[in-house]
């Protein structure tokens, strides 16, 4: 039997298999194709052949359900390790069979049927005045003789009510018989089940897909332990530093570390100690994971020190080639719209103050820019100007960078300890970007630096004096992450103090031809190359592309326009044309549905650029200017 594919929703499905104990009538086979109409789903009749090997002979293993009732469902469910859903019999089924019976002047009737069906009748009783109805269940064939032999013998019985098995070991005994069989109702409701059986797999199986690539994407690695304190488990990166994970599946014969195996045993949460396995010295965070208030087990997450080390070098490299200047003003902000420039000035405003300042803007809006020129407007202009992304680090290093450290706090610190950002910035400005990444452990603790105005370093015990104006921002709206409990209330009151919703370039289209023009005047001097237009036309069909990358997506079309414009004069037939062709891959790529909100589109977008870019992670990161933690979230379905 080929296998037959279909799809629903996305999700790959197989045929139901229906195998009734007894004879389905063409009325009952039409209703449930019926049923199917304009559903994806494809349901199979098999007809019951004994013994039950030949029925199950005829099921495939690609079959997605198997529907079918008693003893034989038993046995098709086990042998075949396929889903069983069971049709049952309901109340209407056996009053119907007991009254056929008894309108033919039966008066001692019993019903017999294997146990699993007889739990659907237990809810209910039958009544007849000069008759008496016995219901009896049984287990195995051998339970099903003894039934039988007893009510021969004490004369209880004049007809057997039952399944096909009880009907045709009656039949030996020379009883009466009439099979019960499930009604239309309950085979409907069979086959709803199944369907949902069906979908609830598929649902299963996306989500352990989704944990997977979660698992996978991390940058530590990962060891997932059950509450027997067996290896369920693990990602690539754990297999480095634990080579005899491919070897058992037992916590301890893995982890010959005592520190870590006390973790487990202990059933407490550990962060950040530093333990030595494998001759590795590694960070180590142990999660204790409960259900019900027990023990359902622990995850474990690690990291190399020497990876540490080197991502640290690279992130203060990285911090540190800008140097602590602020480059920009207010000046440099190029705009023709009123809400920005009423945004300009409220900054300006915001200038004057102490007061903490949160910018929400979307990717490429220039938020930086804006904290740049708030810096330079203010009394701290010749202090200090320190930026951070908080999306870029885990929550030990962003410690670290932030706190600074002592000498000897863990190993490869340097002699004489680091000072943090904070105290870098000290008299000065820090902006923390995508503060929204910040967890909310550390809000806790950058919320009392903020209201002490001091900072202990990484293993110090003296607290030292900052002067900092904090700015943060954020490229989502940090309210809704409070309703999710991602965010705590009472860190986002002390840093939105004085607020500023950059708008999108697509909301300001009066700004996309100015900006195209100041931005084709610095990379005409960059690529030392002269182009000429007549006026403001040839840049008309700017207007109508949607910029979800804003600003910073504008300034590399402009670029890539005086890099391959392929004439000396920019005309609106040949800015047409390099959409066509320069872009015409980009436009394919973000061809996504129309969903119920903003927020849904742009992870949909985001979802088929990250599918369809041939490159590294870290490629594509770069080339869209976000951090891998920041392209997870928006990826994700989480979220």
């Amino acid at each position: 039997m080929g296998r037959k594919i279909f799809f629903f929703g996305g999700i790959m499905m197989d045929n139901i298999y229906v195998i009734a104990p007894f004879d389905l009538t063409k009325e009952q086979i039409h209703l449930m194709e019926e049923q199917m109409i304009d559903r994806p789903y494809k349901v199979t009749f098999i007809e019951t052949l004994f013994p039950y090997e030949k029925t199950l002979q005829k099921i495939p293993a690609s079959a997605s359900v198997i529907v079918s009732r008693g003893g034989l469902g038993e046995y098709l469910h086990t042998e075949a390790q396929i889903p069983y859903v069971h049709i049952p019999v309901t109340p209407y089924d056996l009053l119907r069979a007991v009254a056929q019976v008894y309108v033919k002047g039966y008066r001692k009737i019993v019903v017999l049927m294997f146990h699993q069906i007889i739990n659907d009748a237990e809810a209910f009783s039958l009544d007849f005045k000069d008759a008496t109805v016995q219901v009896l269940s049984y287990n195995h064939l051998k339970d099903l003789n003894q039934v039988l032999q007893d009510l021969i013998k004490t004369e209880q019985v004049d007809v057997i009510i039952g399944d096909r098995r009880a009907v045709l070991s009656a039949d030996q005994y020379s009883l009466d018989t009439r099979l019960i069989k499930s009604g239309q109702e309950a085979l409907q409701l069979a086959l709803e089940q199944a369907i949902r059986t069906i979908e609830l797999k598929y649902q299963e199986q996306s989500k352990i897909k989704e944990l997977e690539l979660i698992l996978h994407s991390m940058q530590q690695a990962v060891i997932v332990v059950d509450g027997k304190n067996k290896i369920k488990t693990y990602n690539e990166k754990a297999k480095a530093i634990f080579p005899r994970l491919i070897q058992s599946n037992a916590y301890r014969k893995v982890v010959s570390n005592e520190t870590l195996i006390h973790h487990i045993d202990n059933q407490e949460d550990y962060r950040n100690i530093l333990v030595e396995v494998e001759s590795q010295k590694v960070l180590a965070t142990t999660l204790i994971t409960r259900t019900n208030g027990l023990n359902a087990g622990a995850i474990q997450m690690f990291e190399k020190l020497d990876d540490i080390q080197q991502l640290e070098l690279k992130i203060r490299k990285e911090v540190f080639k800008k140097g602590l200047i602020a480059k920009h003003t207010f000046s440099d902000i190029i705009t023709v719209n009123e809400e920005m420039k009423s945004l300009i000035q409220t900054a300006a405003v915001y200038a004057r103050s102490e007061g903490t300042v949160l910018i929400y803007g979307e990717t490429g809006t220039g938020k930086e820019l804006f904290a740049q020129s708030i810096h330079n407007a203010s009394h701290r202009q010749k202090n200090p100007f320190v930026s951070l992304n908080c999306g870029s680090l885990s929550e030990s290093l962003l410690e670290s960078e932030l706190f600074g450290y002592e000498e000897g706090s863990f190993t490869g610190a340097k002699r004489g300890g680091q000072a943090g950002l904070l105290e870098l910035a000290h008299e000065g400005t820090l902006f923390l970007d995508e503060i929204n990444e910040m967890s909310r452990a550390f809000q806790t603790k950058m919320l009392r630096v903020l209201q002490e105005q001091e900072v202990r370093r990484v293993g110090g015990k003296r607290n030292i004096p900052v002067d900092v104006r904090i700015i943060c921002a954020s490229n989502v709206l940090i309210e809704n992450l409070i309703e999710q409990g991602e965010f705590k209330e009472d860190f986002f009151y002390r840093i939105s103090t004085l607020p500023l919703d950059i708008l999108p370039l697509r909301n300001r289209k009066d700004d996309i031809i100015p900006l195209a023009l100041h931005f084709l005047k610095t990379e005409m001097d960059r690529e030392n190359r002269y182009l000429t237009w007549q006026d403001t036309s040839p840049f008309s069909p700017l207007l109508f592309y949607p910029w979800l990358g804003n600003t910073r997506e504008l300034q590399n079309i402009i670029r890539r326009i005086v890099i391959t414009y392929p004439h000396n004069e920019i005309t609106k037939d040949g800015v047409e044309q390099f959409f066509k062709t320069s872009l015409r891959k980009r436009k394919k790529e973000i061809l996504i549905p129309v969903l119920d909100s903003y927020k849904d589109m742009e992870k949909e977008l985001w979802k088929k650029l990250f599918h369809q870019f041939t490159g590294t992670k870290e490629e594509f990161c770069q080339k869209y200017n976000i951090s891998s933690t920041t392209l997870w979230r928006k990826i994700s379905n989480g979220k």
